[in-house]
């Protein structure tokens, strides 16, 4: 838990910092620390909350949004992903207990995001979901079921849109 808090105090310290240019590199210098595991040039924005650093794998280039949200289970970034702002990856549900959600057991899961992904701003990508390689998440949808290598997906709940080129 002393490592957990001393990544958020620093990580937040940080945010001092403009969301852009060298900025971007100490954060994500600082969190590879942290990670579960590391690729090289990760690049973090100002106010992303990774909430458990441990559970999170990157591959190299990956970007993280302004504000982002990465929590829960685990969660596996590959080479070159691009999360816009204000996404949220929750890798985890509350469950039911009680006739209350507030204080059901937390059931853990898995997110995985593809080689070249990009998630537009706003999305959610919820528990137990794989996103293939080179597919484009449409600002503001929300990813409930696997989506298939170079597709295009947008909506509440998203849908696939079109098929992109390889």
């Amino acid at each position: 838990m002393f490592k957990k808090n001393i990544f958020f105090l620093v990580l937040n310290i940080l945010n001092i910092l403009p969301p852009f240019g060298n900025a971007l590199k100490i954060r994500g210098r600082w969190a590879s620390l942290f990670l579960k595991k590391t690729g090289k040039n990760s690049k973090i924005s100002s106010f992303a909350n990774i909430y458990n650093p441990q559970n999170v794998s990157i591959k190299d280039n990956v970007y993280i949004g302004y504000s982002c949200y990465l929590g829960g289970g685990e969660i596996y970034l590959d080479d070159e992903v691009v999360i816009g702002p204000f996404c949220a990856l929750a890798a985890g549900n509350h469950t039911f207990e009680n006739d209350s959600y507030r204080f059901g057991k937390y059931d853990y899961g898995e997110i995985s995001i593809g080689r070249g992904s990009w998630l537009g701003a706003n999305c959610v990508i919820t528990n137990n979901v794989k996103i293939g390689k080179g597919c484009l998440i449409a600002a503001g949808s929300v990813v409930t079921k696997d989506v298939e290598d170079f597709t295009m997906v947008a909506g509440v709940p998203a849908k696939p849109v079109k098929k992109l080129k390889k």
